[in-house]
């Protein structure tokens, strides 16, 4: 029984002596820097390599990010654009980091036509006004421009107190009397102003104008005291403004394919980092590879080995059972 356990460590042990030795074999790391676009990271790392006269071979790859892009955005609007093209295709900041465009989302505005009038005021008659004007287009965004309008119409939108007017009176009597007479009204002598109480009305009547067409509203002397035909008199003005006719003339732009800024365009620019790119390093793993021809020889030698120890186990059994036979006799 000694002997079967003695033979059979010994298999055990030659069995076992070619994986201690592949497992003893080195590992070696080899760093390669690289640049990528994206996230998603692949080297093409070299599957073999040789060292000190040794041979590896790749067994893992990992990589370490050294640096990554900015993520700095920015976005800047533009409007009134009359073609459908950014102003700027770059942006710095004032931190000096420069920004390209990465994307633009487009908004068409169309204007309608310009309108204005000219109100003339006075006129009892369809006043002349000119066949043109400058008139105030608005823009989408609330600016202005200036266009030409021509004259599409001219109306009459209604009356006003507005034609000015004024008479003349003189008044006979000596500086030191106490009143005028006009007509039936007795007016004070007030060296200051003709004006009294009701003059309007009076100056108006005496006059024969109808109050309602007219309105006096200012009163005063033109003159001091001055004799004409052996008369002292003085003489007075009386001004105001007359009923009339107000007008109303409408101007209206003419649209054309050359009329300034029919159709303008706002850009809603997204600038982003020219930064794009990942500094990354692969580091890869390589194992050391071995030759069969040593693994084998050594397989060889432990089988001549275990066939040397058998045949000699074998003439101990036999030499061990010719003792025995020989004792039994």
């Amino acid at each position: 029984m000694k002997v079967k356990r003695i033979l059979a460590i010994i298999m055990i042990l030659l069995l076992c002596m070619p994986a201690a030795v592949y497992a003893s074999s080195g590992l070696i790391v080899k760093e390669y820097p690289f640049e990528s676009e994206t996230k998603d990271f692949s080297y093409s790392a070299p599957k073999k390599i040789e060292e000190n006269g040794k041979k590896y071979e790749l067994k893992d790859i990992k990589y370490d990010v050294i640096h990554a892009p900015s993520e700095l955005k920015k976005v800047k609007t533009y409007t009134n654009l009359t073609e459908k093209e950014v102003p700027k295709k770059t942006l710095k900041l004032k931190s000096g980091e420069t920004l390209k465009l990465s994307d633009v989302k487009w908004t068409e505005q169309t204007r309608t036509a310009a309108t204005g009038t000219i109100t003339v005021t006075g006129s009892d008659s369809r006043p002349d006004v000119p066949a043109t004007k400058d008139i105030t287009a608005t823009l989408p965004d609330g600016s202005t421009i200036t266009v030409t309008g021509k004259l599409q119409s001219v109306e009459k939108t209604g009356s006003s107190y507005s034609k000015p007017f004024s008479v003349k009176a003189t008044f006979t009597g000596d500086e030191d009397v106490d009143s005028y007479v006009l007509g039936d009204t007795a007016i004070p002598n007030n060296p200051d102003s003709p004006a009294f109480s009701g003059y309007e009305t009076a100056i108006l009547t005496h006059l024969g104008l109808n109050p309602a067409q007219y309105k006096i509203t200012d009163a005063k002397w033109t003159s001091g005291y001055v004799q004409r035909n052996g008369q002292t008199v003085r003489y007075a003005e009386y001004s105001g403004q007359r009923l009339t006719n107000d007008w109303t003339a409408y101007y209206a732009e003419t649209i054309t394919a050359g009329s300034p800024q029919v159709t303008t365009y706002t850009a809603k620019a997204t600038y982003a980092s020219t930064d794009k790119t990942y500094d990354v390093i692969a580091v890869c793993t390589y194992e050391a590879t071995r030759s069969l021809l040593p693994v084998m020889i050594g397989i060889g030698i432990g089988v001549c080995i275990l066939a040397f120890v058998i045949v000699i186990i074998l003439q101990i059994l036999k030499k061990k059972k010719g003792a025995e036979n020989e004792n039994s006799n």
